[in-house]
C-alpha cells in the first residue's frame, strides 16, 4: 500500500466521508561445547484461542435515531454507528491516517483533486455486493442534505464535489444493516465476510439509557457489559475479578485564554508568570482524579505530531515572581498583592471567567487556579457564568464573545488534523482573546498545507515551539475518559477516542468455566 501526499486538510475530511457498509530463526551450534546440560528453553505461553459467539451489551442515548446513522449528534451514538458503517480512512491511536474502505489515495499536483481507490474486498453486509464509488457519493449527498443535523456536516464544507471516475475510483475535489431495532434496544449482528477480519462476538446490543449515570448504575446491576464514561470516580468500579477500567486519551483540551485588551497581559512576561504559577499536577490529581494529562501545547501528548520539547512551563513560583518583577510588579509594602512599580493603589487584579454547568469539575479547577495565582500576589475575581452544552446564547458564551474577562478557563474538542486556525487567526471563531500575530498565523497555515509526513511533523514542531514562546493562550491538560467492562470480555486494549471500538473484531467473550 502506498500513500501519496498526506495533506491533513483534505485527508481528514475523507476520514469523515462515511459509508453505510455493514460492517523462527534457525538454531545455531555452540562455539565451545559446554560440560553441563544447557538450561531449559522457556516456551512462550500460547495465547488462548478466542471464543466465538456471545453478546456484548452497552448503553445508548434514549433519544437515539436508530434508523439513520448519519444523524449522529452524541458521542454514544458515534460509538454505536462505528460498528455499522466504515470510513474511507481511519485515524490510529497516535493520530495517523490509516486505510479503511480506501485502499490507497493520492492527489494531483494542485493538491485539490484527490483520487481514492476503494478496497475490492469491501462488500455490503446484506447483499454481498461490492462497495462502489456511487455508494460513497450517495452517503456524501445525504450528509449534505442533512446540513447541521449531521455530526459529519463539517466534512462537507471544504469539499467542492465527489464524483465516480470512469475507472471506478472516487474523485474528490476540494474548495447497513440492523438485526433488530426497537425503541429501547438496537442489536447488531457480526459480518462474517468483513474484509478486515470476521469478528468473534456474534451480537452487540445497545440499550437506551437516559444518562451516563444511569448507564453506570445499569452496569453495576449486571444489565450492561461495558460503559464508556467521563466520570472521574469510575475507579471505584474496578474489581480485578469482575470489572476492568481502562483510561483513554481524548481530543478534549482545557485552555486558559488571555484577553489582549488587558494591557498588562500583552506583556509576555506576565503571561509566562501565570503559566509558571499554575500547578497543573496538583489540579490533575486533586480535581480530575488523575484523569487528565498535562500539556503546554494543544496537541495531545500521544500524537505522532507532539513536540516533547514544548514542555517548558513546569510549576515554579520563584520564576513566576521573577518574571513579574521584571515586568514592574512586586510587593513593596508586604501586603497580600503585587503592585505596579510599588504603587499600592495599582494592585494586580485579573478577572477569571469559567462556566457554571451541571459538570462542576471545570469550576473547581478554576477555583484552584485562582488560589494558585493568589499565592503569588495576583488578586483574582472569579466569575462562574451559567452555561449549557450547545447553548450559544448562554451567559458564559456571551461573556467570552464580548471580552468580559481577563482570563477564561475553557474546554475545546480539537480535530485530529491539529489545525489551530480558529484559535490563532484574527477572525478565528475560537480567538476570544483577540490575539493577532502574523508569524503564528503563517506557521498554522504551513501545518495545514504540509504535503507529506516529514513536512507535517516539521511544521507541527515549529508551530508548537512558537506557541510556548509567544503564549497566545495557555494549554493546561487533555482530559482522559474511561471504559469499564466485564473481565469476561478479552482482547480489549489500545482504546483511543473518538473511534473507541476500532479493534472490536479482536475482542471475544471468554467461555464460562
Amino acid at each position: 500500500m502506498t500513500n501519496s501526499t498526506n495533506k491533513a486538510t483534505l485527508a481528514l475530511l475523507l476520514a469523515a466521508l462515511i459509508l453505510l457498509s455493514g460492517c523462527g530463526g534457525q538454531e545455531g551450534e555452540a562455539a565451545t561445547p559446554s560440560p553441563t546440560p544447557p538450561p531449559a528453553i522457556l516456551q512462550p505461553t500460547p495465547s488462548p484461542t478466542p471464543a466465538e459467539g456471545g453478546t456484548l451489551r452497552l448503553s445508548m442515548p434514549v433519544n437515539a435515531d436508530k434508523t439513520d446513522p448519519l444523524k449522529v449528534n452524541t458521542e454514544e451514538m458515534l460509538i454505536l454507528y462505528s460498528l455499522v458503517f466504515e470510513s474511507l480512512l481511519n485515524v490510529d491511536g497516535a493520530g495517523r491516517l490509516t486505510p479503511g474502505l480506501a485502499e490507497n489515495w493520492s492527489c494531483d499536483e494542485t493538491g485539490a483533486v484527490w483520487t481514492i481507490r476503494l478496497r475490492a474486498a469491501a462488500r455490503w453486509h446484506d447483499t454481498g455486493a461490492s462497495v462502489s464509488a456511487a455508494d460513497v457519493m450517495q452517503s456524501y449527498n445525504r450528509i449534505v442534505s442533512l446540513g447541521d443535523a449531521s455530526y459529519y456536516a463539517y466534512a462537507t464544507k471544504r469539499i467542492k464535489s465527489v464524483e465516480a471516475g470512469a475507472d471506478g475510483n472516487l474523485v474528490v475535489t476540494m474548495k447497513h444493516k440492523f438485526s433488530y431495532v426497537s425503541g429501547e434496544m438496537v442489536r447488531l449482528e457480526r459480518n462474517k465476510s468483513w474484509w478486515k477480519q470476521a469478528p468473534h462476538i456474534e451480537f452487540v446490543e445497545f440499550y437506551a439509557r437516559a444518562s451516563n449515570d444511569i448507564s453506570l448504575a445499569s452496569y453495576a446491576a449486571g444489565q450492561l457489559d461495558m460503559v464508556f464514561t467521563s466520570s472521574l470516580t469510575v475507579g471505584r468500579y474496578r474489581d480485578d475479578a469482575n470489572t476492568a477500567v481502562l483510561d483513554m486519551m481524548t481530543q478534549n483540551v482545557e485552555m486558559l485564554l488571555f484577553n489582549f485588551d488587558n494591557a498588562e497581559l500583552q506583556d509576555i512576561r506576565v503571561r509566562q508568570a501565570v503559566a509558571y504559577a499554575i500547578d497543573r499536577s496538583r489540579i490533575v490529581t486533586n480535581v480530575y482524579m488523575n484523569r487528565a494529562r498535562a500539556s503546554d501545547v494543544p496537541v495531545p501528548p500521544d500524537s505522532w505530531l507532539y513536540e516533547s520539547k514544548s514542555a517548558v512551563y513546569d510549576y515554579n513560583q520563584e520564576v513566576a515572581l521573577s518574571l513579574l518583577k521584571e515586568a514592574g510588579w512586586y510587593n513593596a509594602d508586604e501586603d497580600a498583592y503585587l503592585e505596579k512599580n510599588g504603587y499600592h493603589y495599582n494592585e494586580m487584579t485579573l478577572r477569571l471567567l469559567v462556566n457554571d454547568s451541571t459538570d462542576a469539575v471545570r469550576k473547581t479547577a478554576a477555583e484552584q487556579i485562582a488560589s494558585q495565582l493568589e499565592a503569588i500576589g495576583i488578586h483574582v475575581e472569579l466569575t462562574a457564568a451559567p452555561y449549557a452544552l450547545g447553548d450559544g446564547a448562554s451567559e458564559y458564551i456571551q461573556k467570552l464573545e464580548s471580552g468580559e474577562f481577563d482570563l477564561a478557563l475553557a474546554g475545546f474538542n480539537l480535530g485530529f488534523d491539529c489545525s489551530l486556525t480558529p484559535y490563532l487567526t484574527s477572525s478565528g471563531a475560537r480567538n476570544y482573546g483577540g490575539w493577532s500575530d502574523a508569524q503564528l498565523e503563517q506557521l498554522s497555515a504551513n501545518l495545514n498545507a504540509a504535503e507529506n509526513e516529514d513536512a507535517r511533523r516539521s511544521a507541527a514542531s515549529a508551530l508548537q515551539m512558537a506557541l510556548v514562546e509567544k503564549l497566545p493562550f495557555l494549554t493546561l491538560y487533555f482530559r482522559l475518559n474511561s471504559v469499564l467492562f466485564n473481565t469476561d470480555i478479552a482482547g480489549v486494549a489500545d482504546m483511543r477516542e473518538p473511534d473507541v471500538m476500532r479493534n472490536i473484531a479482536s475482542w471475544y467473550i471468554s467461555p464460562v468455566e
